[in-house]
């Protein structure tokens, strides 16, 4: 069995801009009229691309706007041989997702992907060359470092299957800058590119993200995975208005400072669901303090 696991999410996908921004919105007239179709379109390209390789197992985790139970692909236009994970809400539960794909699937692609935040640029990339760019969630959060990899939603998903070959990453040009520091090999798929006005629809980027996809699954042997040494040291650094409460002690092994935290896990997903408790530490600073 050749198993591929798919982690989607949305701002990065085909035909979405900041004037139709409200495609993005889980639950909304427009995201149910119009941009459900534009990532599943996205999702349907690199699935038949993997059908037709001779991928017969696909486990597909669809993290946009996590937490809420409606998907953003529509799951009836997929065929048999694609799979869901089963988590609560499609919440950000990376031990339970990991625990459900097999021990050696055949590679991992990223797709509907956007750039994280950053103040720099990166790979001539930065925040004003990409579309709808953040770390999770910017504001508040600036930036997210694993022992020393500056990471958002593309680096949380990759390094969550450690040991996996990274094949491709499919979405903004400006999200490669993540997907390469990850893998300087792999197959990039861009399907818009704000420096180069490029604003392709869906139908458009269909018939590439499909070659791409082929040609990533073709070379999947020279593909690389990532693969980071324990102990697991997390940081994260918050934006200018935002602080953590530091009035309560921490029962973990780690601390927290006014606009930064540092903490350390035996494993990628545990350290990320601490993520989530240090998240919640988070408070908007008043006028003036």
């Amino acid at each position: 069995m050749k198993q591929l696991i798919m982690v989607a999410d949305m701002e990065g996908a085909s035909g979405i801009f900041e004037q139709n921004l409200s495609w993005n919105w889980n639950g909304g007239d427009e995201w149910r009229s119009f941009g459900r179709d534009c990532i599943t379109s996205d999702a349907l390209a690199v699935i038949n691309a993997a059908i037709d390789y001779g991928i017969d197992d696909i486990l597909l985790y669809d993290m946009h706007w996590a937490g809420d139970a409606e998907f953003n692909i529509i799951l009836e236009k997929l065929p048999p041989v694609v799979r869901v994970f089963d988590v609560r809400d499609r919440c950000l539960d990376w031990r339970r997702i990991r625990g459900q794909a097999s021990q050696d699937p055949f590679g991992i692609i990223t797709i509907g992907q956007h750039a994280r935040f950053t103040e720099k640029p990166l790979l001539n990339y930065c925040s004003d060359d990409a579309y709808f760019p953040h770390t999770i969630q910017s504001p508040p959060i600036k930036n997210l470092f694993v022992n020393g990899l500056h990471i958002a939603e593309i680096g949380t998903s990759v390094l969550s299957f450690q040991g996996v070959p990274y094949l491709a990453n499919v979405g903004c040009a400006a999200s490669m800058c993540e997907a390469l520091e990850l893998s300087d090999n792999i197959v990039q798929i861009p399907v818009k590119d704000k420096t180069k006005n490029w604003t392709p629809s869906a139908e458009e980027t269909y018939p590439l993200i499909y070659e791409g996809t082929l040609n990533a699954l073709r070379q999947a042997q020279i593909a690389k995975s990532v693969n980071l040494a324990p102990p697991y040291v997390f940081s994260m650094e918050l934006c200018e208005g935002y602080i953590f409460d530091t009035s309560e002690a921490i029962s973990w092994k780690g601390s927290v400072g006014k606009t930064r935290a540092e903490w350390e896990a035996p494993s990628v997903e545990i350290g990320l669901e601490l993520f989530h408790y240090v998240r919640e530490l988070l408070q908007k600073t008043i006028c003036g303090e």
